[in-house]
């Protein structure tokens, strides 16, 4: 549909009998505002209802009213662009469609579609200059599904690096990640969502913008755009008005895929058919730049192919809600790879972005830890994602650990991944999962990594409370059909019978050192099961190595010995293990890190 025609033709049809309520200054100024009555203009059955407004440079809202006495069922374009699907309201119901705009060409056109689109009125509104810079510089970022912040209740472990590029930052400055998946340059500039940004940023804010996966996709019209309409659409519109505005735009190439080259054994460049176009519009303009793609792609030539591999949206069965019988995407991400993409675009501050540098938290992230006995430990899991801070730039080193945090700190450090939270959903499959665990819901932090643990037989027997009995055995999680073979996955299993009113995990709990060596050496196995790691005991002592051997529960009494035996626990330096005290947060630190040695 040729959109220029429709509006042409349209008007032609509709502008003599649409008649503007008012022109009234707001506040007596000389911002503009007009509201259209549009109850007397008809439908066109092919162009719907169409009103281009001319207006003065600046920012607005429109605002685009239907329903009334009969259904409604329409969709709102703005300046070409689609900006609310298609919906259907009842008789006697009414909708206040309100978008942000920038004019195009010095016009705002709005064009309502659908079977009966109804249109009362159309008011369009000028916003007021932001000529001072906001309380707090804002860093906002425009691009896809590599990027996106997303919602770990529904797309668990998905990550996009805009999701953690707040890691990097002090408090003094807003991260507004913007990113949205399934969209080129074109289609989030027709959504609208770059003139929500462009309507909210004040002078002194930054824009990313990273987009170039979606815009090549040819079989999908909204999305695709032409290299040559991608350089005028980055270069006047994402670039140009952020400029405008008094802000900084900065350029991004598109996020490097994990795709391998199995001929030159190396990561392939990918994503060059506008990463090259990006790279010269920074040349020629002097933008701010951040070359990710080439960035990252080194990075993953300096790696382990499996290591990378592992961080990219790769999941078994189980582990994804909304992939339950697995994923092989090398194009989007889990934490790990979200993470070092995010410390890649932060490290590049200092060089491509230098005025955001004094925002940047530096290397020192921890202020409590300066001669600990185990800094050195925690400064390199903290860097890798594996330990995480309690607040306020503290580590805490000496503070107690809980059960839940150990867990995560144990299956980070060899790589297990968390599975997706089904205890709500009654999922039919017969594991813990299905409304057995009765003390953690969705909200609760660590539930991921919980699951993944109770389907995986982590936890030890003896750290759920209301267990009797519970066996590893194989789930069908969709049965086999002509064309495909069945879809399993091995789990622990917990049948009715086997508790007493449902299994408690306690995970806020403080986790006590011989718990924390049970679920150390659990996932020691799994590591060792599942790959082609060969472990080899390091301790060679007979007899007892712990003067309080005979206080350690005979539940965790062997974990405790093979923990020894292969060298992740010493004890506590006078001959004792302790086995009821709670375990640190310096200890937990030097245990993940023996455990991460051994993947």
């Amino acid at each position: 549909m040729n959109f220029k025609k429709i509006i042409s033709m349209a008007l032609t049809l509709s502008m003599v009998s649409v008649s503007a309520v008012s022109v009234v200054r707001a506040d007596e100024s000389e911002l503009f505002y007009e509201k259209f009555d549009m109850t007397k203009v008809k439908a066109d059955k092919t162009d719907g209802v169409v009103k281009e407004i001319e207006v003065p440079d600046g920012d607005y809202t429109v605002t685009v009213k239907t329903g009334g006495k009969k259904e409604t069922n329409a969709n709102v374009y703005i300046n070409g662009g689609e900006r609310v699907r298609v919906y259907t309201l009842e008789a006697g119901q009414t909708q206040d469609n309100e978008q942000p705009v920038v004019p195009k060409d010095g016009k705002i056109t709005v064009q309502v579609l659908g079977e009966n689109p109804n249109v009362t009125e159309i008011e369009v509104k000028q916003l007021p200059d932001r000529e001072e810079k906001g309380e707090k510089t804002t860093i906002y970022i425009a691009g896809d599904s590599t990027a996106q912040t997303y919602n770990y209740a529904t797309a668990y472990p998905q990550t996009g690096w805009g999701q953690m590029f707040g890691n990097y930052f002090t408090d003094d400055v807003v991260i507004e990640n913007r990113s949205m998946a399934g969209r080129s340059s074109k289609s989030y500039n027709n959504d609208g969502r770059l003139d929500r940004i462009l309507t909210e940023m004040h002078p002194g804010d930054y824009v990313f913008i990273q987009f170039g996966i979606n815009d090549g996709d040819v079989n999908k019209a909204e999305r695709y755009i032409s290299v040559e309409d991608y350089t005028t659409l980055i270069t006047e519109k994402y670039m140009g008005e952020v400029e405008k505005r008094g802000g900084i735009p900065v350029l991004m190439t598109a996020s490097a895929a994990g795709w391998w080259d199995e001929e030159n054994n190396c990561f392939m460049e990918s994503r060059q058919d506008y990463a090259d176009p990006t790279r010269e519009i920074a040349k020629e303009t002097g933008c701010a730049f951040i070359d990710i793609n080439r960035t990252v792609t080194d990075m993953w030539n300096s790696m382990d192919k499996d290591e990378v591999i592992s961080g990219y949206f790769v999941c078994e069965p189980l582990e994804s809600k909304a992939y339950p019988v697995g994923t092989n995407d090398t194009t989007h991400m889990k934490p790990k790879n979200a993470t070092l993409v995010a410390k890649m675009v932060a490290e590049a501050i200092p060089e491509s972005v230098p005025e955001l540098a004094k925002y940047l938290k530096g290397d020192e992230v921890f202020n409590d830890i300066s001669g600990h006995w185990a800094e050195n430990v925690i400064k390199s899991l903290a860097a890798e994602g594996i330990v995480n801070g309690v607040g306020g730039g503290k580590f805490n080193p000496d503070g107690t650990v809980t059960r839940a945090e150990f867990l995560k700190m144990a299956m980070d450090a060899c790589e297990i991944p968390g599975h997706a939270y089904r205890w709500l959903e009654k999922s039919g499959l017969p594991s813990a999962s299905d409304a057995w665990i009765t003390d953690v819901t969705p909200e609760d932090w660590y539930c991921y990594y919980l699951q993944g643990a109770l389907d995986k037989g982590l936890i030890p027997d003896a750290m759920l409370e209301g267990l009797k009995e519970a066996k590893l055995g194989e789930v069908v999680i969709t049965e086999a059909t002509e064309d495909k073979e069945a879809v399993t996955a091995e789990a622990w299993q917990y049948e009715p019978e086997d508790l007493v009113k449902g299994i408690q995990f306690n995970g806020k709990a403080p986790i006590t050192r011989e718990e924390m060596a049970a679920v150390a050496v659990n996932c020691m196995s799994y590591v060792a099961k599942n790959s082609d790691v060969e472990l080899s005991p390091v301790n060679q002592d007979e007899g007892d190595y712990f003067s309080d051997r005979d206080d350690i529960r005979d539940d965790y009494l062997n974990a405790v010995e093979v923990a020894y035996s292969y060298g992740v626990i010493n004890g506590m330096g006078d001959g004792t293990f302790a086995p009821d005290a709670t375990l640190t947060r310096a200890q937990a630190s030097v245990i993940v890190n023996k455990l991460a040695a051994i993947k």
